[in-house]
């Protein structure tokens, strides 16, 4: 019992919050930011928005959701539990958020969603300053 290992326990609920979180995220996305999807086009934007999200998401439904369950069936308790799920989804969060960074295919999407981003905030900033675009 004083392994740190333990077999994660994924559950239905888990996959449906993932979807509804990501789901809500990348709508908000897509509400609140109309010129950057413009520029980008709304299905590249809402694609590169589930992109970016999807790695912390994950992390918190998926991951840690399942290692709680697993160190809960193994005994733990509910603070143990929780701490050490705590870790694992730090590590999956940070191997997501390097995935998606540097890794092509996702790399392509953040990067066009940056590029996107400083053209909506050199535009936003040339009004505020005076300059005519």
């Amino acid at each position: 019992m004083t392994a740190f290992a333990v077999d994660p326990i994924f559950t239905q609920l888990q996959a449906i919050a993932f979807a509804g979180l990501l789901t809500f995220a990348v709508a908000i996305q897509f509400a609140f930011s109309p010129k950057r999807r413009a520029i980008m086009g709304g299905l590249k934007f809402a694609l590169a928005s589930a992109v970016v999200a999807a790695p912390g998401l994950a992390g918190v439904t998926f991951v840690r959701g399942a290692y709680r369950l697993g160190y809960l069936e193994e005994g733990r308790g509910f603070w143990e539990a929780n701490l050490r799920s705590l870790v694992w989804m730090s590590g999956a969060i940070f191997a997501g958020q390097m995935a998606v960074r540097f890794l092509p295919p996702m790399s392509w999407l953040l990067r066009d969603l940056r590029d996107a981003g400083r053209v909506v905030w050199s535009e936003r900033l040339g009004r505020w300053m005076g300059r005519a675009r």
